[in-house]
């Protein structure tokens, strides 16, 4: 499991410094930093939620920050591209520990910035950065001249590990922990003054480490939890047990009434129970119960029940808080209206969700990177089914594809003789 190797990944960088004396530089710590003016906008976007300590977070806001950061400095090309990144997120809902845990890279990232500036012998030390999270076991067996770059560089091509250490082999912590840092000074050939520098970074590397895994273990732990249920309530619906569905999508937003699938799979078990359809199988793993629902004839189309009506609000619920990722509700809203007999009103919103999905094609998938990191997703049949199903309601394919439900409909109006509803 990533999750896993991540934390081992930054439990053997923080033995880096096991049993060693020293004390970290002072400027390598959060209490003593002044951002420099690259640094800036960063460090301002963490320190504006870290400064709502009490405020609530979202479980899934707070993992997606977990996971990407990650990614994002184990892919960025530069310094700049990795702090761009970092800006431009959204922390409002991040839970505020994990901001403060964070927030205590910027000095040691900062000082690497610099030296790189001041020492040509530092000009490839972003390979460094990228090294801690994309694993330095890779690094480690590189020989070639190309170093620490080269050997990034085929770990985020999928040619080599995102890890450390391998949870699956029974490799040395021994032989391992100094990988990162001290594979960087081998190849650099640094010299005493640097070698002293290095030191520094690996002494406030151990300091971020000891406050920030304990962090993203507890939260991790949550996500976990969550994803037992929110991965039932797929299955639920994808299978056509659309009451179970009901239930597990209720049980996850009685602890998490912001939660962006739940809200989507309750309204979509609400739609298929008020049209009757609670127990049907779907023809194909592909083709939701919904689309066999639209080729019934006109006579058997629903009026609006007390389903249609909680699915309707807990849509117009999604749409307000989540404006941004509107594209699966309008879906659903099309679904909806075609079911109740209102045609025009379900291709006008099927219409403005053919529009929006690519617009919202980022936010939507924003949460993909978590998914990845389930990397158990992809050993079983089930599991890579299961990725599928978030792919195709967030990027708009298959059964949440507005096209394929318009021709549903139109071909349906066709087959009744072109009568309006």
């Amino acid at each position: 499991m990533m999750k896993k190797k991540i934390i081992v990944t930054l439990l053997i960088l923080g033995s880096i410094v096991a049993g060693c004396g020293k004390k970290a530089n002072p400027e390598l710590q959060i209490e003593n930093y002044q951002p420099v003016e690259e640094f800036q906008a960063a460090y301002e976007a963490l320190k504006e939620r870290k400064a709502d300590i009490n405020k609530e977070y979202d479980i899934e806001e707070t993992v997606r920050i977990l996971n990407g950061l990650e990614m994002a400095q184990a892919k960025s090309d530069d310094f700049y591209s990795f702090l761009e990144y970092m800006a431009k997120q959204d922390y409002s809902m991040v839970a505020s520990d994990v901001i403060d845990a964070k927030i205590k890279i910027l000095p040691l990232l900062q000082q690497m910035f610099k030296l790189q500036k001041q020492y040509k012998e530092f000009s490839t030390i972003w390979m460094l950065v990228r090294s801690a999270a994309a694993g330095a076991k890779t690094l480690a067996k590189e020989s070639s001249t190309t170093g620490a770059g080269m050997a990034a560089m085929k770990a985020m091509a999928g040619e080599g590990p995102l890890a450390i250490v391998d949870m699956s082999e029974n490799l040395s912590i021994d032989a391992a922990k100094n990988a990162a840092f001290d594979h960087y000074e081998e190849e650099m050939d640094l010299k005493s003054k640097l070698e002293d520098e290095i030191e520094e970074l690996k002494m406030a590397y151990i300091d971020y480490l000891s406050g920030f895994v304990p962090v993203y273990t507890k939260y991790m732990k949550e996500w976990d939890r969550l994803c037992i249920n929110k991965d039932k309530a797929y299955f639920d619906v994808y299978s056509g047990r659309m009451v179970d569905a009901y239930n597990s999508t209720s049980k996850i937003l009685q602890q998490y009434p912001r939660n962006r699938e739940a809200l989507l799979l309750k309204s979509l078990s609400l739609i298929n129970i008020g049209s009757g359809e609670m127990n049907t199988m779907p023809d194909s793993p592909e083709v939701l119960s919904i689309v066999k629902e639209m080729q019934l004839p006109d006579s058997m189309k629903c009026e609006w029940n007390d389903f249609f009506v909680e699915a309707d609000i807990t849509l117009d619920n999604y749409i307000e808080l989540y404006p941004e990722r509107s594209a699966p509700a309008l879906v659903l809203k099309g679904l909806l209206n075609y079911r109740i007999g209102k045609e025009q009103q379900a291709l006008s919103y099927l219409d403005q969700a053919a529009m929006e999905y690519p617009r919202q094609a980022e936010r939507l998938t924003d949460l993909l990177d978590s998914y990845r990191s389930r990397t158990y997703l992809n050993k079983t049949p089930e599991g890579q089914y299961l990725l599928r199903l978030y792919r195709s309601t967030m990027e708009g394919y298959g059964m949440f594809s507005p096209n394929f439900l318009k021709i549903q409909i139109l071909c349906t109006k066709r087959n009744d003789g072109g009568k309006q509803k």
